[in-house]
């Protein structure tokens, strides 16, 4: 067992457009039918529902990184399924004391299902928050990337939203479970693009994580709007495996945290550009209209496109809200 195995491997061959067409017999208005609160009840029964344990785990890999912080790699396996992370230990780690957790969930990139340990925005988060454990998970069918090695977790790259927070919060449980030093009651999440709209399903479904961050996460692709936005790689993600109706509307309403974040009384920081051409910047409106009543909820919109820089101002607002 280990990244031996794995160390070669290319995620991106696992990616196919075969099936893309399989449920091109559904019509959209039966698909995208008015949300109903009864699916959206169901949905929020079956979070209640989800398990974040695992069968076992393991420590793959151990480095010093940049900042002289330890980085582990952990390798969790659920199911037969096995999924990858990268932990860094807060700087003068010592296991007697409690420091806070950031889990920072990647972005998606279709061309390229990889996540890069050696990002500069891991850098700069990592170099801002050196008291902090900083948790990374690879998502199904990404590959974790750490210099010359790639560590490819199992499942269905397509399974971008929903199922990447189910191995968001099951590696923050192992994280909180085995790990020395973790404060459980200063649990903070974000992410940028894709990785918003997961950290924004994770404080749907786990109120214990005390702050969220969303940066140019969508927040709502259950619509005609959205199939016809994202086409391809939506068709890829929703469509291109046989399921009965309701279960292709339901995998793209838990994959729209607008239905559901509502719940969360936390601290709360969406940040958006006006100008974004990935994702519409009316959508995160609409859902901060529904928000705007919360005493914890910060909407910013800045005058820039789906990229972001400000990563003083994001670490800066987790600092402010903590304890530490």
């Amino acid at each position: 067992m280990g990244y031996y195995q794995y160390s070669l491997c290319d995620c991106k061959e696992r990616v196919t457009y075969q099936y893309v067409n399989t449920n091109d017999h559904l019509e959209p208005d039966s698909l995208f039918k008015a949300v109903d609160s009864v699916d959206l009840s169901q949905i929020r029964q079956s979070w209640k529902a989800f398990d974040p344990s695992y069968d076992r785990y393991g420590i793959v890999d151990s480095v010093t990184y940049f900042s002289k912080r330890p980085l582990l790699i952990v390798e969790q396996t659920t199911a037969g399924r096995r999924h990858y992370g990268a932990v860094f230990l807060p700087q003068s780690h010592d296991g007697h004391k409690k420091y806070p957790v950031l889990l920072w969930a990647p972005g998606l990139d279709q061309a390229n299902p990889a996540v890069h340990v050696s990002n500069g925005v891991l850098q700069r988060i990592a170099r801002n928050l050196p008291g902090y454990f900083i948790v990374i998970p690879s998502f199904r069918g990404q590959a974790l990337v750490l210099g010359e090695e790639r560590y490819c977790s199992d499942g269905f790259f397509g399974d971008a939203f929903d199922g990447a927070t189910d191995d968001a919060l099951r590696l923050l449980h192992l994280v909180k479970t085995e790990f020395e030093g973790v404060d459980n009651e200063d649990l903070s999440v974000g992410g940028l693009s894709r990785g918003g709209t997961v950290a924004l399903l994770m404080a749907s479904r786990d109120h214990s994580i005390a702050r969220t961050v969303s940066i140019a996460g969508p927040v709502d692709l259950y619509g005609r709007k959205f199939l016809e936005r994202y086409s391809l790689q939506y068709k890829y993600q929703f469509l291109s495996q046989a399921r009965p109706i309701k279960e292709i509307r339901d995998k793209i309403l838990m994959s729209s945290p607008t239905y559901f974040i509502s719940t969360y009384y936390r601290d709360l920081l969406v940040i958006h550009g006006e100008k974004d051409q990935v994702v519409s910047v009316e959508d995160i409106q609409k859902m901060g209209d529904k928000l705007s009543s919360k005493p914890h909820f910060t909407l910013e919109i800045h005058g820039g496109g789906h990229d972001f820089y400000d990563w003083d101002r994001v670490t800066d607002w987790i600092k402010g809200k903590s304890s530490y």
